[in-house]
């Protein structure tokens, strides 16, 4: 799966960052648990963009995992929600890379990867957790948020792209 030193070198790099970012964001306060931006994606993004989708679910499943140990949420109910959403919105943003190859830019794959997350982790909580159908009213705000925090990730991306793609830390 990783091929080089320079690949591997290059997912470790994404992860330390994601990682430093999740555990950064978990002291954020905001208005609601479930209404962060998620930084952290932003390696998830220019993960897949820079090496391709295998290495880009390596990339949230270290981030999710190593952060949670760190932020002391792993095994919670919380970490299954982060875990669950995060390989569903990989799963989604890397079908959508592959089966349009150019039709997003890193702008829309992030946004299709954070709604698919809100809806996914929003699913879970109703199933296992709440089981009260009026959970539903939260979704058009989830969306919103979920669609300015995947605009924000995939714009950040978007801006820093180019410079990872000019220090040559991946195969292409």
């Amino acid at each position: 799966m990783l091929s080089t030193t320079r690949e591997v070198t290059t997912v470790a790099m994404l992860t330390a960052v994601g990682i430093a970012l999740f555990v950064i964001e978990s002291f954020i306060p905001a208005p609601f648990p479930f209404l962060k931006i998620g930084f952290a994606n932003i390696s998830s993004v220019i993960t897949l963009f820079l090496l391709g989708a295998p290495q880009m679910f390596m990339v949230v499943v270290l981030r999710v995992v190593v952060g949670s140990i760190l932020v002391g949420s792993v095994f919670t109910p919380g970490f299954l929600l982060a875990i669950s959403g995060g390989l569903t919105s990989a799963l989604a943003m890397g079908l959508a890379k592959g089966l349009t190859k150019s039709a997003f830019s890193p702008v829309g794959i992030s946004m299709i990867g954070s709604l698919t997350h809100v809806v996914v982790q929003l699913l879970l909580v109703m199933l296992l957790y709440v089981q009260n159908p009026t959970l539903l009213f939260l979704l058009p705000l989830l969306l919103l948020s979920g669609a300015i925090g995947g605009f924000v990730v995939g714009w950040i991306s978007l801006r820093l792209l180019p410079l990872m793609r000019s220090l040559r830390l991946y195969r292409g």
